[in-house]
């Protein structure tokens, strides 16, 4: 791990690996709310739409991600979906010793 790995950062490239289908899902979402109209809108949001979408499919609450990734998961989708830069607000991460954008 580099120092400006986390915990959390690490945790959420798990997820990713784990369930590859996790950011063309969200990309998704977000082009369905843009189309409807919308500017902005919360990586939190859409992973509770994802969580409630996917409880069928899953056997149980739905989707399994942390919501100490919404940043990361944010940052990913406007990098790999280009259509969606500026969709969702991103704070700066501000590196703390041994704690990279990690908040207590």
């Amino acid at each position: 791990m580099t120092i400006s790995s986390s915990k959390l950062e690490l945790q959420w490239q798990q997820c990713k690996a784990k369930d590859p289908s996790l950011l063309p899902q969200l990309a998704s979402l977000a082009r369905e709310l843009k189309l409807a109209g919308h500017n902005r809108y919360s990586m939190d949001g859409l992973f509770h739409i994802l969580r409630w979408e996917t409880r069928s499919t899953t056997g149980d609450l739905g989707l399994k991600v942390n919501n100490n990734h919404t940043a990361f998961a944010a940052r990913d989708l406007m990098a790999q979906f280009p259509d969606l830069q500026g969709f969702f607000a991103l704070r700066e991460q501000k590196p703390r010793p041994n704690n990279w954008g990690q908040i207590h």
